[in-house]
């Protein structure tokens, strides 16, 4: 099951625009529990909350007057592996790269003041935009090629990057 931004924006608005005082749901894969509190400990703008939903797990965020109380995304497909120095050197052996198709300034955002399109551990999904590449003076979208998490963004805001360069590490997803 996946949920889009914009499905989870609409259940909020659910819970806070009619009498209902909680929601959840859960599948294989997510896990959401929207509860609506008088309680207030942080508030956020209404569009402005892919911060706390692009983390695997963030608790007790208030959007829109609804109490955010869990949001989780599991793969329930793997066991927890035991943290050793072998299973560090797994993960990154597993890392594919998201690399640069030109030469060009690398953006992470796709203007100066607004948010990245994505950041570290962030859940990517084929064909979703990660990054612009400027070259010529046109921007150019760079999409995942694949489903997966990013693992770590290999150049800064602003690089000028070469064409195959690696861009970005990403665990790829079945």
């Amino acid at each position: 099951m996946i949920l889009k931004l914009q499905n989870i924006k609409r259940l909020i608005d659910s819970v806070t625009n009619n009498n209902i005082s909680q929601i959840s749901i859960k599948s294989n894969q997510i896990k959401i529990l929207i509860n609506k509190s008088k309680k207030k400990q942080n508030t956020y703008k209404k569009n402005n909350f892919n911060h706390i939903l692009n983390n695997n797990s963030k608790t007790g965020k208030i959007i829109n007057n609804a109490y955010l109380s869990k949001v989780s995304i599991k793969d329930k497909t793997k066991q927890k592996p035991i943290k050793t120095q072998k299973n560090k050197a797994d993960n990154t052996k597993n890392c594919l790269t998201i690399n640069s198709p030109m030469l060009g300034t690398f953006y992470r955002s796709p203007a100066p003041n607004e948010p990245p399109f994505i950041e570290k551990n962030d859940i990517v999904n084929k064909r979703q935009t990660v990054c612009i590449i400027e070259a010529m003076k046109l921007m150019n979208e760079i999409e995942s090629e694949f489903n997966g998490e990013i693992i770590d963004i290999l150049v800064k805001d602003g690089d000028i990057v070469d064409c195959g360069q690696a861009l970005m590490k990403i665990k790829k997803y079945n």
